[in-house]
C-alpha cells in the first residue's frame, strides 16, 4: 500500500512516516501541495494524509484538485 504524506511541518511528517514504515507501508513525503499534486498526477496512491494548512495551495484546495483528476 502506497501512502502519500503531505505535511509542511518536518517533525510531524517524519513521525508519521517512521510509524507507517514500521508497519510495512510504502510512503512518500511532500512539504507542499504543488509537489504533491505533480506526483499524484503521475501516480495515484492508495491513501493520502493531507495537512489542511500548507504553504501556497491549502489542503482544501488540493483535495478539490485531486477529486477533479
Amino acid at each position: 500500500m502506497k501512502i502519500f504524506i503531505i505535511e509542511d511541518d518536518q517533525a510531524i511528517a517524519n513521525l508519521i512516516n517512521i510509524n507507517l514504515i514500521l508497519e510495512g507501508f510504502e510512503t512518500a513525503l511532500f512539504a507542499d501541495a504543488e509537489s504533491a499534486l505533480e506526483m499524484i498526477e503521475k501516480e495515484i496512491p492508495d491513501l493520502i494524509l493531507l495537512d489542511i494548512m500548507l504553504p501556497g495551495i491549502s489542503g482544501f484546495e488540493l483535495q478539490s484538485r485531486i477529486r477533479d483528476l
